[in-house]
């Protein structure tokens, strides 16, 4: 099978949400009974512009290891694959301090990533990158050391290293 064939493209919203659920469940499994709900509120884009602890709704405290997850995955994604207009103002403006910007499953939702077998391709050369931004926006929104770690892992491992093609070989 060529790579051809097997490349395909994968929702962003779906991927972020799958690849959440992996991690959520390492770090909190006694979340598991909650995911769903806290990722439809976050596809809603229920949770953008609350401060952290506040509810989110039905209940749930945004500050739950799952919407951390979620979120850390969207926005390492977002930065790293440039996706928006105003990735780089953002980050400026995070930067700064004077933004937190969140990223909703709703601005993801329909945003086609290109994957191979379900894993997101990203280039060698931005792994990484994609592993520090990942802990750097999993650390800000409030996991511990070892749980960024473990999120970054994950996220590097839900990707796909595209191989080089045969005219690359060619000297």
């Amino acid at each position: 099978m060529t790579m051809e064939s097997a490349s395909t493209t994968v929702d962003a919203s779906e991927f972020v949400v799958g690849l959440a659920r992996q991690v959520s469940g390492r770090l909190a499994p006694d979340e598991s009974e909650v995911f769903d709900e806290v990722a439809e509120l976050w596809r809603a884009g229920a949770a953008r512009g609350r401060t952290p602890g506040s509810a989110v709704g039905f209940g749930i405290d945004e500050a739950l290891v799952s919407a951390i997850v979620l979120e850390a995955v969207a926005m390492a994604i977002r930065e790293i694959l440039g996706l928006g207009a105003e990735v780089a103002r953002s980050r400026w403006r995070r930067w700064r301090g004077t933004e937190r910007r969140a990223t909703s499953g709703r601005e993801l939702a329909g945003t086609a990533l290109p994957a191979v077998e379900g894993r997101i391709v990203v280039p060698a050369a931005q792994v990484a990158r994609l592993r520090e931004v990942s802990r750097r926006h999993a650390t800000a929104l409030g996991l511990d050391d070892a749980a960024a770690a473990l999120l970054a892992d994950a996220l590097v491992g839900a990707i796909h290293l595209p191989e080089a093609s045969s005219d690359d070989d060619r000297s």
